[in-house]
């Protein structure tokens, strides 16, 4: 009798103390997301990530919503793939045709190719959003750090709606053309933003309506699948680059103390100091580490395949004999391109410089005031600290080379010889 009453009443407190540990996981996730709330760039951020279903589940329920997300976006990405290449296909030996298409089916394929690669690094992804969330986003900061915050919010904001609002302008664009040029027309002789290669009266009732409905929403879905991975890459570029600037600010002011301060108080805070900072720059280079893993081999493909999009978006845009509803097609299709190439290669090139400032922030610090009695230790740890960050933290291209704004100058260049070779071949059929 006694041991089933201990029995009962053990498992009673180990119900209230679960239940106890659920609310207060509770409180502390609502606090986390009211202090992260004041930033708009990582609100941007998580809402596109979320509506194509890649984002770190608070609880099982949400867990199942962004599943469900996820299997829509495949289902919208997959249905884009199928309608461009099918007219890609049979687009082909009529040159304007084919450049017409390519611009349509290169962005599905490079959205494809990098949901593919997110999904088999999708538990790693999950990691590192709950690592940037609680260590980058969620963490107190004096006012140098808020300031750097502030710096990045106001950055990404700018880079991150430039870019969305140019990549949904094109697909708003391609919604709009067919319906601009349907005006006036018989029903028969209506058309949709892809041409559908099908056996049916697509341009009749309720055929039209359908397909011009699934198109749409499998237009709309791409081209925010084609921002936000793109967009999150950006913002975590800036918040990995604001963090080695942090830390060099760190470094800049460790030695700062009072003179009135015992000597043995100074040894003992100033070992902290440097102890937390070499323990921050390890973690933080473990961190580019894992985003690079993640995100290298989507921006190889990205590369290679932005110097074709502008040139042949470019080609359409100026040399195209279209009408002018669907130059405003590549108007957008270009820019969009364009800042996409920027974003990426800018942020990625602020993390590559501020990683090596930390060098300069432990070079900086009051080193040659230090007391006698703990120089030599500290000095090595400087030195030791300034000879790792000479090795820039970075994001590559499949591990060939740095990304960085030399190479957003390198994919130009290519397009524009692309552009050139283009135009020839354009002269020579003409």
């Amino acid at each position: 009798m006694k041991q089933n009453f201990t029995s009962d009443i053990t498992a009673l407190l180990t119900n209230r103390l679960a239940r106890r540990t659920e609310e207060l996981l509770t409180f502390e996730r609502r606090i986390m997301a009211s202090k992260s709330s004041k930033y708009f760039s990582i609100k941007i951020a998580r809402f596109l990530m979320k509506t194509v279903g890649f984002w770190y589940p608070e609880t099982s329920k949400e867990k199942w919503i962004l599943d469900g997300i996820l299997f829509y976006t495949l289902m919208a990405v997959t249905t884009s793939l199928i309608i461009v290449s099918l007219d890609f296909y049979y687009s082909w030996g009529d040159f304007y045709a084919i450049t017409y298409t390519a611009c349509s089916i290169m962005p599905v394929i490079i959205v494809l190719l990098k949901i593919s690669i997110f999904i088999l690094h999708r538990t790693k992804m999950m990691n590192l959003i709950k690592y940037t969330q609680n260590n980058f986003w969620y963490r107190k900061y004096d006012n140098f750090g808020e300031k750097i915050l502030n710096d990045i919010d106001n950055k990404g904001i700018l880079l991150m709606c430039s870019f969305t609002f140019f990549v949904q302008g094109t697909a708003v664009t391609y919604t709009l053309t067919p319906i601009i040029e349907n005006l006036g027309k018989n029903d028969s002789d209506r058309i949709l933003p892809f041409k559908i290669w099908i056996d049916i009266p697509y341009s009749t009732s309720p055929y039209f309506e359908t397909l011009f409905m699934i198109e749409t929403l499998a237009l709309i879905h791409t081209a925010v699948c084609f921002a936000c991975f793109d967009n999150f890459l950006c913002l975590l570029n800036m918040h990995a680059a604001g963090q080695f600037k942090i830390l060099q600010h760190k470094l800049e002011t460790i030695f700062d103390w009072d003179i009135k301060v015992s000597l043995k108080t100074i040894i003992s805070v100033n070992k902290k100091r440097l102890n937390d900072c070499i323990k921050r720059h390890n973690e933080l280079i473990n961190y580019v580490d894992k985003l690079e893993n993640i995100f290298t081999h989507t921006m190889m493909c990205q590369l290679l395949i932005s110097s074709i999009m502008l040139c042949v978006a470019g080609f359409q845009m100026f040399l195209s004999q279209g009408t002018l509803i669907r130059r405003m097609i590549f108007i957008a299709h270009t820019n969009g391109c364009f800042f996409q190439l920027f974003a990426i290669t800018l942020t990625a090139n602020e993390l590559l410089i501020a990683s090596q400032g930390v060098s300069e922030g432990a070079y900086a610090a009051n080193w040659p005031f230090l007391p006698l009695e703990i120089f030599d230790n500290m000095g090595t740890s400087l030195l030791l600290i300034m000879i790792r960050a000479q090795k820039p933290c970075c994001i590559t291209a499949g591990g060939f080379f740095p990304v960085s704004l030399e190479t957003c100058m390198a994919v130009l260049k290519t397009a524009a010889s692309y552009f050139t070779l283009l135009r020839n071949i354009d002269d020579e059929k003409s």
